[in-house]
């Protein structure tokens, strides 16, 4: 360190008072366009920042809204490991007269550890809405399923099996 700062002594003094000048000059230059750019590139960010912050605020909201959601979901349905084979048969029975589908009810046949076989011929588009309420308020999963067209129009001949989600 020290003979870097002998060097530089040693180069001061060999210019001469105009190049000291120019030199001097040079580097307040140079030091205030480093200045300048950082000012510029920090008032540039600042203001990238402030457009972002009304968005970034919004999707902490909506993340909130979607967590208190999950968080009343959650407490609301029972969890799948909770329904026993009788369990899961009832509630897909229930669904299934809910549904309008009362033929369905009566097809409804447990297969294995939380598993149900349905072999049955239904109105197609009422089938769609129940495995969809299903899915999505029983937590019971459509696993395989086979459709074929019904003998009458609009209806189907299926054969699927349903699942709790962990009953694999």
């Amino acid at each position: 360190m020290k003979d870097l700062v002998a060097r530089w002594r040693a180069f001061w003094a060999a210019r001469q008072q105009r190049e000291k000048a120019f030199l001097i000059v040079l580097a307040i230059f140079v030091g205030g366009a480093l200045l300048a750019q950082g000012l510029w590139a920090s008032h540039q960010a600042r203001t990238r920042l402030k457009k972002q912050i009304p968005q970034l605020r919004q999707q902490v909201e909506v993340l909130q809204r979607k967590a208190a959601d999950l968080q009343q979901l959650s407490t609301l349905q029972p969890s799948p490991a909770s329904i026993d084979g009788n369990g899961l048969l009832a509630a897909a029975v229930a669904s299934a007269n809910a549904a309008a589908l009362p033929e369905a009810a009566k097809q409804l046949r447990l297969e294995g550890r939380g598993r149900l076989r349905l072999r049955a011929s239904l109105p197609f588009d009422r089938w769609l809405e129940w495995v969809a309420a299903l899915q999505k308020d029983g937590r019971i999963r459509l696993v395989t399923c086979r459709i074929e067209a019904g003998e009458v129009p609009g209806s189907a001949r299926i054969d699927a099996l349903f699942s709790l989600p962990e009953a694999g």
